[in-house]
């Protein structure tokens, strides 16, 4: 944040491409200003292709359709992107999305950035949530970069070779108990500011004490079927300052 404490961002559009060299379609970029110095030019230049080009996917799998042929999930759509290095060595972990204008809220709002913007709502009122560094829209493709949250996803546990590690089943489900009870007292905080979504685990990243078999925090990911009760909101920010 800047010293006043409001959020701004920084607008970038790439220039044209030289006569010799291959066309890059134009494109808008606004990046946050805490992450300026931290987005390479080479994003800067082409994000689409960048993000295509250099981002991993997390997921694996097929894409999905609904029974209208519209993608209901798409594993190629989500990419953690290369660790971006500001001046001072400081070091950016960051997850590039690839959006689905036809999916959720993002739909029906018809805001390409729906989901972006609920997360800046999400982190202006301290509650967790990945912290959005850019948007990007390019040839009809809007894309959106946010912070990678420290942990893994539920679906990918086994990754992390638990058994292995001596942990037995009931260790296991010991965790996932943890999981789902962390899971639901963070919802009853979103629900009294006004913020209603989905809570399934497959949904929230989780930092694990591996030695000591613990949940130590679970951030909620995947905002687009988000709903904000805007008054609710408001209220909740307002006590929050207040107290």
């Amino acid at each position: 944040m800047n010293p006043e404490g409001i959020r701004t961002n920084m607008s970038f559009e790439n220039p044209t491409s030289e006569p010799n060299k291959e066309a890059i379609p134009q494109s808008k970029i606004e990046v946050e200003s805490d992450y300026e110095g931290f987005v390479p030019e080479e994003f800067k230049q082409d994000p689409l292709g960048y993000f295509e080009s250099q981002g991993k996917n997390i997921k694996s799998g097929e894409i999905k359709r609904d029974e209208t042929g519209r993608v209901r999930e798409d594993p190629t759509a989500v990419k953690e992107l290369p660790i971006w290095t500001d001046a001072g060595g400081a070091e950016l972990h960051s997850i590039g999305k690839r959006v689905n204008i036809e999916k959720g809220k993002v739909g029906a709002s018809g805001d390409p950035f729906y989901e972006y913007r609920v997360m800046e709502l999400v982190s202006e009122a301290g509650l967790p949530t990945p912290r959005p560094v850019a948007k990007v829209e390019q040839s009809g493709t809007h894309l959106i970069v946010m912070e990678k949250v420290q942990g893994i996803g539920w679906y990918d546990k086994d990754a992390m070779h638990l058994k292995e590690k001596g942990y037995t089943d009931e260790d296991i489900e010991s965790l996932k108990q943890q999981a789902e009870e962390r899971m639901v007292a963070l919802q009853a905080k979103f629900e009294e500011a006004g913020i209603q979504r989905g809570w399934k685990l497959k949904d929230m990243i989780f930092d694990i004490d591996i030695e000591n078999k613990t949940i130590r925090s679970v951030t909620p990911v995947d905002w687009e079927r988000t709903k904000i009760d805007q008054e609710k909101f408001e209220a909740y920010n307002r006590n929050k300052i207040n107290s």
